[in-house]
């Protein structure tokens, strides 16, 4: 059966997630990847229509919208995430969203951290 997977590469957005209370204050960067899966059987290219499939630009406005309220955990975020566009796009059969804090507060690291989630 076919499909389309709409995909949000490499987004960045800064955000004030994490368990330490200076992130709450000091905030940090986060590189954000989405894939979502939709079935594409009953697409007609000819008509080229929009709501015949899911704008990129309105995850993109889901996705702002999650990262901006602050919780302790990115799993919580991801999972949020998950729940708002499947409830608002019930064509979503699958995706997954990964988020990396790109300069986690972990003394002595050199790096990335981040979670993946698979919906």
């Amino acid at each position: 059966m076919p499909e389309f997977e709409i995909q949000l590469r490499d987004v960045l957005l800064f955000a004030n997630h994490g368990v330490m209370p200076e992130e709450g204050v000091t905030g940090n960067q986060y590189r954000v990847n989405v894939r979502l899966r939709i079935d594409a059987a009953s697409f007609e290219a000819a008509k080229d229509d929009l709501g015949a499939t899911v704008s990129y630009a309105d995850v993109f406005d889901v996705l702002r919208s999650v990262m901006s309220v602050r919780v302790a955990l990115l799993e919580t975020v991801a999972v949020k995430f998950a729940q708002e566009v499947r409830d608002r796009w019930p064509v979503i059969k699958s995706g997954w969203i990964e988020i990396v804090k790109t300069v986690p507060p972990i003394p002595h690291m050199i790096g990335e951290a981040g979670v993946r989630y698979d919906f």
